[in-house]
């Protein structure tokens, strides 16, 4: 299980995050500026920012995608390794973004679609952590 996350009662917690939730959607669904979509819900925007991808609806608790970090060694085949992994668990690359190294190590931001994946998201982590040459992974968000 993954002990990042909890299923929480609203009634427990700050009355702000429904409404960061509902400006978040004004802004996907609605085109509404951040700006007025943080007047309208009556929260400031360091509200906004500081919760936007923390705080999901139960029904979206199904992702399609996500997004790692990685800092590895910039050595011949580490990029190969982390690509095979993410396929063999059936999640599916949509982006790479691979920073020019520095000091032999290399920031990789991938973000991958997950709908198909059997395992859950920290399972691949963990594989990906287990690849000799990778330094570090994070999970930086769900969409």
């Amino acid at each position: 299980m993954n002990d990042q996350f909890l299923l929480v009662n609203r009634a427990i917690l700050p009355d702000v995050l429904p409404r960061v939730i509902e400006a978040r959607e004004k802004v996907s669904k609605e085109n509404v500026s951040v700006s007025e979509a943080c007047k309208q819900m009556n929260i400031s925007r360091s509200v906004y920012y500081r919760y936007k991808d923390m705080v999901f609806l139960p029904e979206a608790q199904e992702s399609k995608r996500a997004v790692l970090s990685l800092k590895v060694d910039d050595k011949e085949g580490v990029l190969t390794s982390i690509l095979k992994t993410i396929t063999a668990l059936k999640a599916n690359v949509l982006t790479i973004f691979q920073d020019t190294p520095i000091r032999s190590l290399a920031y990789i931001t991938i973000k991958i679609d997950i709908r198909k994946m059997e395992k859950p998201v920290q399972s691949l982590v963990n594989k990906l952590k287990a690849i000799t040459s990778v330094r570090k992974v994070e999970l930086i968000s769900y969409e």
